[in-house]
This record gives structure tokens, sequence and C-alpha cells, in this order.
């Protein structure tokens, strides 16, 4: 089949600043440039750090780009946003879209899928002559969504990333096959062989017991009651906590007003705390394998949790928060809490682990044998296969 991929039209593909979007964009794409499957065409926003990538020699992968931050580029956006106030998503998305379908137009494509912006659909369904398939990340299509049902209704497959999500599309049509899940998944080869990096080298020594937490620094991951949580641990000697992340994906240096309440939150317990910032992905496994225990304390109803599934890979023992999609990953190789009294929840989590280390051990073993279900190649052939079943069913 000709496929064109729309992105979600934030973060460039191949994934040089980062994303769970763009990243399992990578995956199937290295999959397709193996097995020489379709023809596919991926329209992405323009970041000057993919011209050397790799992936852009595949003779059956292309990238089409979309410059955002030229002077033209900003001239035309502003234009755009005056003249089109009432759009379903921000202009700058809206003229990502804009610009994507002038050129998917010149071309004929058999099937269009769109990364995570399930809104696309009704401007692709009046103006491009393909069918149309979702691969739908977050919870952004469920009966509260605004127009759900004409979303619902232009496309001719929905794939979500968990069992949580599929149940939610399913509100608008209860029983549909129109929506199938096919897990999240990851590079487990470059989680399972990492060397963990010396702790030295951040400032560690060996007497430490590491508390770790990656992503965003969100108010819904969760981090603010984590750092609250290590305030109240007093029994646990030379106890550390890592923060790994930034404000918002890449080599993001502003400073955001919520990372600013949490370095003053944890300025009482500044010797215990460290903020690396954004680390690179490839770099992210030696990071996680220094952890005692990683942490993923999400406040909301998190999609997947690929930060929990890294964890698993990693081989190091695990504390979510039961919501969303995060039991279906872990439940039962982890030690999973409720966001109700999430606080000393977190206190009691950490505390077993550190009192409990044959426990932990088993946990971490046993997580690590269930993240192989969860694979980039499984993933990726999975998802061909779900494509092709809608493809042929609509």
């Amino acid at each position: 089949m000709k496929i064109a991929i729309l992105t979600s039209g934030i973060l460039p593909v191949p994934a040089v600043q980062g994303g769970a979007v763009e990243k399992l964009i990578d995956f199937y794409l290295e999959y397709n440039d193996r097995h020489r499957l379709h023809d596919i065409t991926v329209y992405s926003v323009w970041h000057p750090d993919v011209k050397r990538h790799p992936a852009l020699r595949s003779e059956v992968n292309h990238y089409t780009y979309i410059k955002m931050d030229s002077t033209i580029s900003k001239v035309k956006k502003a234009i755009y946003k005056k003249c089109h106030e009432k759009e379903y998503y921000h202009s700058v998305i809206e003229f990502y879209l804009e610009e994507t379908i002038k050129r998917i137009k010149k071309e004929c494509y058999d099937l269009v899928i769109v990364e995570n912006r399930p809104g696309f659909i009704l401007k692709l369904k009046k103006r491009i002559d393909a069918k149309f398939i979702l691969h739908l990340h977050n919870d952004f299509l469920n009966r509260e969504t605004r127009e759900s049902f004409s979303i619902f209704e232009g496309f001719d497959g929905i794939i979500s990333v968990s069992d949580f999500i599929t149940k939610r599309v399913r509100q608008i049509e209860a029983n549909s096959s129109k929506c199938q899940t096919v897990y999240n998944a990851i590079d487990l080869k470059q989680f399972l062989t990492a060397t963990a990096k010396q702790r030295s080298a951040v400032g560690l020594s060996d007497k430490d017991f590491i508390v770790f937490f990656s992503g965003r620094l969100t108010k819904e991951k969760g981090i603010l009651e984590l750092i609250q949580a290590i305030k109240q641990i007093k029994d646990i000697p030379h106890i550390k906590l890592i923060i790994a992340g930034a404000s918002f994906y890449g080599k993001d240096s502003n400073i955001s007003p919520f990372v600013k309440r949490l370095q003053e939150e944890s300025e009482s317990i500044k010797e215990q705390v460290i903020f690396t910032g954004f680390i690179d992905y490839q770099n992210m496994p030696s990071y996680l394998k220094v952890a005692d225990v990683i942490v993923v304390p999400s406040m909301w109803e998190e999609p997947f949790g690929l930060t929990v599934l890294e964890a698993m890979a990693a081989g190091v023992p695990l504390i979510a928060t039961r919501c969303g999609g995060i039991p279906e990953v872990c439940e039962g190789v982890s030690i999973l809490i409720e966001r109700e009294n999430v606080c000393q929840n977190i206190v009691n989590a950490i505390q077993t682990i550190y009192n409990n280390t044959e426990r932990a051990h088993i946990m971490a073993q046993n997580a690590a044998k269930r993240s192989w279900d969860f694979d980039k190649t499984p993933f990726a052939e999975k998802y061909f296969n779900t494509i092709y079943q809608f493809f042929r069913n609509s």
C-alpha cells in the first residue's frame, strides 16, 4: 500500500527531540524498512537535527518536512491564525495540517494514518480521497469529546495504545470492532543490555539509596507529590531522589513556573535531590539502572505509561499509581498504589522496597521478563497486521 503518516504536528520524526508518539512511529518505520511492506511517506515538522539521520536513507520510508519556524512560515502562521479563529485545534497545529493537506493532495494514497489527532479527520475526510486510520495515544476520543460521533465515523479503523483507551473510545459506540488495542512498545535490547552509569558521575555514592523519576515535569506526572513523600522519609539513610526530565520534550532550557515550584519544594532537602534536566533517550537506560527503585506517581489517567515499561525493562523495582492503562502493563510485577493519600502511599511503598531486598529483587526480575511482551518488533508486526485488517474490511 501507499501510505501517508500525519504526525501530531509538534515534534519531528525521526524522534530527535524525543516524544512517545514519535518513538513509536520510528519503530514501525524501522520495521517497514527492514521488511519492505509498504511505501510510506511521513509528514513531519522540520528540525535541523533530522537532516543527517540514517532513517532518511530508507528506500521505502520517505520524509516530507513542514518548516514551522522559518521567517516565511512565521508570517504564514500569523496570517492563518488571524483568518481562522475557530478551529478544532490550536492555530499552529491547524497550520501544520493545512500545509500537509496541500502536499498530500498532490499524491494518491491508499491509506492515511493520523497519529493522535482525531480532530484532523474533520478536514481530511472532506478533502482527501483515501481510507483513514487513527493511531490514538491519549484519551482524546470518547463520548465527551467535541464532535465525537463525526470523528468516530470518519475513521475506517482506530488503533489505541491500551485497553483503557479502547474502552473510552467504545463509549461512543459500544462493542464496536472499529477500535482495537495494540500495546505500546520500547526497544527492549537498549534497556536490557545497558550498563549502569557510574554513580560518581551524577554526584552519588555506593551508600546512597536512589529513588528515580523520569518524565516531563508537569503537574499530572506526580513529581510534586513524590518530592513531598521523600521529605517525609526519615528512617532511610542516604536516600537520594534523581529527577530526570524537563517541562517539555527535547533540550528545552526554559524553566516553567511548575519547575520553579518543584525547586522551591525541594529546597529543604536540596542535598538529597538531583535535577538532571533533559536526558537523551539513548542514555536513559544507563541512568535507570543506577536506581534502587523507580517511582511513576502519575496523578492522571495515564494512557499507557512508557516510563513504567522502561523501568521494568531496566530490571529495577517499580512503584506506580493505579490509573489508566498502567495496571495493564505492570500488574503483579510492581507495587501499585492508589492516588488517594498518594504521598503516604509512596512513603510506605519505598520503605517496603528498602526493607525487603529479596522481594524487590524478585519483583524486578519478574518485571524484566514481563517487559518482553512489549518489544518493538512484535508491536510493529501487530500494528501493520491490524492496519491491513482495517483496510481490507472497510
